[in-house]
């Protein structure tokens, strides 16, 4: 005999890879004929950048490409020159499985990197990009939420819970034309460029979704003047999307997530020949997590009163999503040089290492770790180059008991920097992180109820009535009593005048099984 049970779907996102992927990038590189001699290294910069990725039954390949830039100071001591080229990176990862309806959202990074030259004329690069990648499949679990059968007990609870209701992933291309600003001198090279992609709104509406942002762009170039003087520009591309997204609708929480991909800063020469804007391309990547509030039940134990059961339990995984919340974080960093003076800042930037989370106590903890880069002009008119890592700890009171786990995505910029001294730098940086809040909790639940006639403790159950005194503790739980005793719970209340889950004090019970 198996009872009749009901079940309720729950939807989820199952990972099938969340991890990070190494993938080395080597190479050796000659400068071209119109490069100048390298006389000394100032400093390597390989930034890495996704151009595609696809996953095809249980691999994830992805594509991209490494943006070097060179820069060193040529024969004459006194000019930042620049040998720029990109080098192609990929990577096969092997998922857990094979699933046809797989996202990913993968992040490119440097894990490490060190450069020479090993001529005035050559190269030598020895990298590895870190790729973290998190990919998942939405499943669905039929969750056993009542069980038909009036000769069976069952014990059952509700609790609050998110299932997911859609995972899509989106790419797009932003182009557009920045012409040179404030009279700024026409571009030779372009020695150092970033581009970040941020959202600035999202709205769900019927099955769509709606995302408007903006690609900050800036970069660091040789007048083509002198060749020699160094301007600086940034400039903001608004973007807009429209996104299908089947589910879609107020009520559901999206956990957004954008990826700056491929990019492509091309100066552009106007009717007289002279290079005064810069075409830009960015391939950016867009991926939405949607999860929609809902009530869980589960039936966690059951028996008959009429004869043995045999139980099969399962367990699973249920998500509680407390929000997304966004924050910047301030910070004040001090870039100290011995024995340099610092005479003039020729560029500034910061380049983000990693960004951790944690949640508890009702507070959010963030670590971020980055560096500050200059490039700067001592007393003595030579061009110089210094760095220096930045480890910071932030918290912010959340004002709720809650604790679980965050996701957190993050963007550190520079607003501003000051010389101090003339040993000293005072940079202002902020932070932006946006954060998931989520509890993840594994319950187990009864999948199914049954009694096997044939078996030897079903043949000798007892189906007589019996009346029955039993000494119950202080504390002890009702359903345990009646459990053990295969009594009707209803009974036991009714009988005992006990209202409660408890027994409140040491006292007799009357126990009644029916025949």
């Amino acid at each position: 005999m198996q009872a009749k049970i009901k079940t309720q779907p729950y939807e989820y996102f199952d990972p099938v890879f969340d991890g990070s992927y190494e993938t080395p990038v080597d190479t050796e590189y000659n400068l071209p004929d119109y490069c100048p001699d390298i006389q000394k290294l100032l400093k390597c910069r390989v930034v890495p950048e996704i151009s595609s990725y696809m996953i095809s039954g249980d691999t994830l390949a992805v594509d991209g490409l490494c943006d070097v830039r060179v820069l060193y100071l040529d024969a004459k001591g006194d000019c930042v020159r620049c040998c720029e080229f990109t080098k192609d990176f990929t990577a096969s990862i092997k998922l857990k499985s094979t699933e046809e309806k797989a996202v990913a959202c993968v992040r490119a990074s440097m894990l490490h990197m060190t450069c020479r030259a090993v001529s005035a004329r050559r190269v030598d690069l020895h990298a590895a990009v870190s790729l973290q990648v998190l990919a998942v499949v939405q499943k669905k679990e039929l969750i056993t939420c009542a069980i038909d059968e009036p000769a069976i007990e069952r014990r059952g609870r509700t609790f609050p819970a998110h299932q997911a209701i859609n995972a899509v992933c989106h790419q797009f291309t932003i182009e557009d034309y920045l012409p040179l600003k404030n009279g700024k001198p026409p571009i030779e090279s372009i020695l150092r460029r970033d581009v970040c992609c941020r959202v600035v709104e999202s709205r769900l509406s019927e099955e769509r979704l709606s995302v408007s942002g903006a690609a900050d762009v800036s970069f660091l170039y040789a007048s083509s003047v002198d060749g020699s003087t160094l301007e600086k520009m940034t400039a903001s591309i608004d973007f807009s999307q429209l996104i299908d997204c089947a589910g879609a609708e107020e009520g559901c929480i999206c956990d957004l997530r954008i990826v700056t991909g491929e990019c492509a800063l091309t100066p552009k020469e106007d009717d007289v020949g002279e290079n005064t804007g810069v075409s830009v391309v960015v391939k950016a990547f867009l991926l939405a997590f949607l999860y929609k509030a809902c009530e869980v039940e589960i039936i966690d134990d059951a028996y008959s009163v009429e004869a043995p059961l045999e139980l099969r339990y399962g367990q699973s995984a249920f998500t509680q999503v407390h929000g997304v919340v966004s924050e910047v974080l301030k910070k004040k960093c001090t870039l100290a040089l011995s024995g340099e003076e610092i005479q003039r800042v020729l560029d500034l930037w910061c380049e983000q290492e990693s960004v951790q989370s944690s949640w508890e106590k009702g507070k959010l903890t963030y670590r971020v770790k980055y560096t500050i880069s200059m490039l700067y002009v001592n007393a003595q008119g030579r061009i110089l180059y210094g760095e220096q890592p930045f480890d910071h700890s932030f918290t912010t009171e959340r004002g709720e008991p809650e604790a679980g786990k965050c996701q957190t995505s993050a963007r550190t910029d520079v607003w501003e920097y000051r010389i101090a001294d003339k040993n000293t730098v005072e940079v202002s940086a902020e932070t932006a992180v946006t954060s998931l809040l989520y509890a993840a909790s594994s319950v187990k639940y009864l999948i199914s109820a049954g009694a096997d006639e044939n078996s030897p403790d079903f043949q000798q159950f007892e189906k007589r009535s019996r009346f029955l005194l039993y000494y119950a503790s202080a504390g002890e739980k009702l359903w345990d009593i009646a459990k053990a005793h295969r009594a009707l719970l209803s009974d036991i209340r009714s009988q005992n005048e006990l209202f409660e889950d408890s027994v409140p004090a040491a006292q007799p019970i009357i126990i009644t099984n029916r025949g």
